[in-house]
């Protein structure tokens, strides 16, 4: 049987790392967890799940995949995490969400990559990002003898009592994030290309009279944002003048899983 690892990336960071995950553990198939959210998920001895730090925990489309996920045939099950930032409890809460499945997270990674949430902050210059890409392929190296080893108990969390911190934030946040796009704008040089709703992971814009509309189950990815060809989309004032980052090695159409 084939490892599986699926993914969740809106701008190509954690895709990055899965593939080349993918491609250090040898016989895995890479699966965008988004498009299998609603339908038939394939199930694994070994199952990896990589995905983005949101809001110092896993994004709101991790919980809804684990609550589906066919879970009793996976004998060792991994998160590796990317961020901007710090960890927070992302594993900690993958692990409780994946013991409410009566099924344990075996060990979980929070990997650097440049960071990619303009809201807070601006990508950092390419050279920076060119010693983070460095660095994460070193420690991919670990992470897929880890794998390969059946090692376990690795979970790189935030340290305590910092991560209780975090944790309490994140109560406070993230049940908030599908409704936060009722902050995005569109500029009046939109050229009407329907790239936004294209590369969306979870259906969540939609095209009328040329223009996009967000339907309130965002996942705050911000690919809307990141991959407009003309910058027309903004985060309210927070987003205006900053640059805009996908990882260099894919292209718009690496994200679209849907053509409407």
């Amino acid at each position: 049987m084939k490892n599986i690892i699926f993914w969740f990336s809106g701008t190509g960071n954690s895709l990055s790392l899965a593939t080349d995950l993918a491609k250090r553990l040898g016989n895995t198939d890479l699966i965008p967890l988004a498009s299998i959210i609603n339908r038939t998920i394939p199930s694994a001895e070994i199952m990896g799940i990589v995905f983005p730090v949101y809001a110092f925990g896993p994004p709101l489309i991790v919980k809804r995949f684990i609550e589906r996920a066919p879970l009793d045939k996976a004998k060792y099950i991994f998160s590796v995490a990317t961020m901007g930032g710090l960890a927070g409890s992302v594993h900690a809460e993958t692990r409780q969400l994946l013991a409410s499945r009566g099924a344990e997270l075996s060990a979980g990674w929070s990997i650097s990559m440049p960071g990619n949430y303009p809201v807070l902050s601006a990508p950092p210059p390419p050279a920076k990002q060119a010693l983070l890409f460095e660095k994460a392929g070193r420690r991919l190296d670990e992470i897929a003898a880890a794998i390969s080893g059946g090692k376990k108990g690795i979970y790189e969390d935030t340290r305590l009592p910092l991560r209780w911190v975090f944790s309490l934030i994140r109560k406070k946040s993230i049940d908030r994030f599908p409704e936060a796009d009722g902050h995005f704008t569109v500029g009046k040089n939109c050229k009407h290309c329907a790239l936004c709703a294209k590369v969306c992971p979870v259906s969540n814009i939609r095209i009328a009279e040329g223009n996009p509309v967000w339907m309130h189950h965002c996942e705050q990815c911000m690919a809307c944002l990141q991959w407009c060809p003309v910058q027309a989309i903004e985060f309210g004032k927070a987003t205006v003048g900053k640059p805009r980052y996908h990882h260099p090695r894919f292209k718009a159409h690496d994200f679209c899983l849907r053509e409407e």
